[in-house]
């Protein structure tokens, strides 16, 4: 029978290098606290048995273990002696095969290694020593619930944490060495909010050999709400309650398009992206001033010939590829179907004005509209060219709710070649769906416009910036500002901020009008190694992303 809550525990600490009797003892003390703290389920960091920073691939392979080692045996006497769960990272020697790998276990109440996963996504330390793991995204129930391991760099693949989702993982464990440049305080949050389920993530604390851990292990709420954290350069546990009912089944994946995604299965060689990759470009014929415009239609009157001023101002001061926030030409952030009709009627017009400002300044405008198509109301974005030509267009994939009694749906994540480099486009509700900017990306994408009405402050704090650095892309996002979460339009680069926080590094601008713009430099679009030997979208293996394109959630 599963528990309808429990308390779940993070560790953090820092294992010594090749003392796997210390680490041991770590693993006894601090499994002691965290049971007199009421907890059921206890997590402990990455490699936890035998340290990280090897001295080289014999060294790391001297010290590895396999399951029936010393390590995971004191971990099941535990388990046995306190009746709790527990997670750890181990260094694995496989017994079937002979090969190393960076690998997470779970046991349960009777000793039982109930869940064995082995790393994906390696780090660049991580290729030095380990094998790429071959065991999937594999899942369990449990009396705690279902539980899915994913292992540190793992979750900067949205892919990893969604199949696991989407296999009814409630609970996703997270054993991890973070770096400060992981910036954890932001992704897992966004992978716990993307996915609607629970992630309980340990990290280490210290400095081994050149690493420095900084700490932040943490427990976050299907919400991204963080429950419990350990402050940084500390080691001890953390305890949050762990309620299976704030686990929705969640709209996010009722709601996906699986018949859209079929791209983030094909092996990158087979994609759009692959050969782009390989054209040479000239650095400065590759940069241009791109834009959020932060004005659309609303109830006041003139207030589109304003939009539309500004968009002007914008293109005169340079910028070439502009982007307009969601349903531009209508007065009300989610329109009803009188709302969409009337808009659909006006939107020959303010196409026609569109390419007025495009041909004068020689710019590409990205114009949110409602078009009719026979009988259907689409939700539109047209990319309007530097002549004043319609591009392409793109209709929108994932609706929200309350529009699917008047809207069609597209079918496509297209994108278009422009002078300023190659453009993706998302619509409002896409936004909640990683698959979205990933399909954009491998499509080959340089840019991505985000036309939005931000619902939920998440969407800008959480959701944003991953798009564009898991994909290394760049992300302009175009926010109304009459809708629940209003205003706070602008650019993220392919390498985001210089600090986690985004109400920090990119305060919110809430003013009608504001003009959001940034250079872009396509040289940093096409190269997706994150650091090296570390490629965002190469090194994904798309052979265990099934569920991505399955239908039977």
């Amino acid at each position: 029978m599963v528990k309808a809550s429990f308390r779940a525990a993070v560790v953090q600490t820092l294992a010594v290098l090749g003392d796997i009797e210390h680490n041991i003892n770590l693993v006894r003390h601090y499994t002691q606290e965290a049971v007199r703290q009421g907890a059921k389920l206890v997590v402990f960091p990455e490699c936890m048995n035998t340290g990280y920073l090897f001295d080289s691939a014999l060294h790391c392979a001297n010290l590895a273990e396999t399951l029936s080692g010393i390590y995971v045996s004191a971990i099941a006497d535990l388990c046995r002696r306190y009746e709790i769960y527990i997670a750890s990272g181990i260094t694995e020697k496989d017994i079937s095969n002979g090969k190393i790998y960076n690998s997470g276990v779970l046991l349960d109440p009777q000793g039982k290694v109930i869940l064995h996963y082995q790393k994906q996504f390696l780090a660049t330390h991580d290729q030095n020593w380990f094998e790429v793991g071959n065991k999937g995204c594999p899942v369990v129930d449990t009396e705690l619930g279902r539980v899915g391991l994913l292992i540190c760099f793992d979750g900067r693949i949205p892919e990893i944490a969604r199949c696991l989702a989407l296999q009814k993982a409630e609970i996703l464990v997270d054993m991890a060495n973070f770096f400060v440049m992981d910036r954890a305080e932001m992704w897992v949050p966004a992978r716990a909010y993307e996915n609607g389920v629970w992630i309980v993530a340990a990290t280490k604390a210290g400095v081994e050999r050149s690493i420095y851990y900084p700490g932040g292990s943490s427990i976050v709420a299907p919400t991204g709400h963080v429950m419990a954290q350990i402050p940084y350069d500390t080691h001890g546990v953390a305890t949050a309650e762990i309620r299976l009912d704030a686990c929705q089944l969640h709209r996010k994946l009722l709601d996906r398009r699986p018949d859209t995604y079929q791209i983030l299965r094909k092996p990158f060689a087979k994609t759009p992206l692959a050969p782009l990759l390989q054209q040479p470009l000239v650095p400065e014929q590759a940069i241009a001033k791109v834009a959020a415009v932060q004005s659309h239609a609303i109830p006041e009157p003139a207030s589109l010939e304003a939009a539309f001023e500004m968009i002007g101002h914008a293109a005169k001061l340079g910028a070439k590829l502009i982007a307009l926030p969601q349903h531009f030409n209508v007065p009300t952030w989610l329109p009803n179907a009188e709302e969409a009709k009337a808009a659909s009627l006006q939107a020959f017009k303010h196409l026609q004005q569109a390419a007025k400002i495009t041909k004068s300044y020689g710019c590409a405008l990205i114009l949110p509209l409602i078009e009719q198509v026979a009988d259907a109301l689409i939700p539109t974005a047209v990319l309007v060219g530097v002549e004043g030509e319609v591009i392409g267009r793109y209709h929108q994939v994932h609706l929200e709710p309350k529009i699917r009694a008047w809207a069609k749906p597209g079918n496509s994540f297209p994108v278009f070649e422009t002078p300023f480099g190659r453009i993706g486009i998302i619509l409002g509700y896409d936004g909640y769906f990683p698959e979205s900017t990933r399909a954009l990306a491998l499509n080959g994408a340089d840019t991505i416009a985000w036309c939005c009405a931000w619902q939920h402050p998440f969407e800008r704090e959480l959701l944003a910036v991953p798009k564009a650095v898991d994909n290394r892309v760049y992300l302009i996002c175009a926010n109304r500002t009459d809708c629940p979460y209003p205003g706070g339009s602008f650019v993220i680069s392919p390498e985001g901020f210089d600090r986690w926080d985004v109400k920090l590094a990119a305060p919110p601008v809430k003013r009608h009008g504001a003009v959001m713009p940034m250079h872009v430099n396509l040289a940093l679009s096409r190269q997706k190694q994150m650091i090296p030997k570390v490629d965002m979208l190469r090194n994904r293996l798309v052979d265990t992303f099934e569920p991505l394109v399955s239908s039977s959630f």
